[in-house]
């Protein structure tokens, strides 16, 4: 025994440096860990100092392992995917106010046209009919159809939504006429033409040569 002592305590030294300095990676790739274990099959030791030897590299295996099974960092930030729930519900909300406005923009057909009017009893002309339905659902819009053009959210008229403005030029260049869309192509307006509050088709000949764009005020 006194013969593998030294050889046996180098061994250990060199098991304990080996795993604190170099990194898994290294060590598994390492050769030396093959090297022992080929030389303790082939050799002609002793029972108890073959033995001895599985036992220091049996440990090194387990540390060696044991290191490659690190699991990763806690701190390490995942962004998770936009929820599609979110995007759902924000066109559902746009959805239901659109409808409110519609609702409302409905109690007031038959009322009058009226240039300049801004009573829902006696008459109103389209851009009083368009605010006075906004400020029914707590939306701010101001007075004329050539302002109420110039704010809101630009929209496509291939992507207009239930409660969206729609614009025409018609007695003058520029926004002069509005009305709300409904949907299917129609649109509730206070028309001058009809003489009161009325829903027309955006794919009559005369608005469609006359409209000039579209603008969402529903957030």
């Amino acid at each position: 025994m006194k013969t593998y002592r030294i050889p046996i305590i180098l061994l250990i030294l060199f098991t304990f440096s080996f795993t604190l300095i170099m990194p898994a990676t290294a060590a598994m790739a390492a050769s030396p860990l093959d090297t022992l274990t080929q030389q303790s099959v082939s050799s002609k030791n002793s029972g108890s100092s073959f033995n001895i030897l599985n036992v220091l590299i049996g440990m090194l295996l387990g540390n060696l392992l044991g290191k490659t099974n690190t699991t990763p960092n806690s701190n390490v930030n995942i962004k998770s995917l936009p929820s599609q729930s979110t995007t759902d519900n924000t066109s559902a909300t746009n959805l239901d106010k659109g409808n409110a406005l519609i609702a409302t923009a409905k109690t007031y057909m038959g009322v009058p046209y009226v240039f300049g009017g801004e009573s829902p009893t006696s008459g109103l002309d389209c851009s009083s009919f368009t605010q006075l339905v906004m400020k029914k659902n707590g939306i701010t819009l101001p007075r004329t159809a050539a302002e109420q053009y110039n704010q809101g959210t630009a929209v496509d008229k291939d992507n207009l939504q239930i409660g969206d403005l729609v614009f025409f030029t018609t007695y003058k260049p520029g926004a002069s006429h509005v009305g709300f869309y409904m949907g299917n192509h129609q649109f509730i307006h206070e028309s001058s033409a009809a003489k009161q509050v009325t829903i027309s088709s955006l794919e009559e000949s005369y608005y469609t040569e006359h409209y000039i764009g579209a603008r969402r005020y529903i957030q």
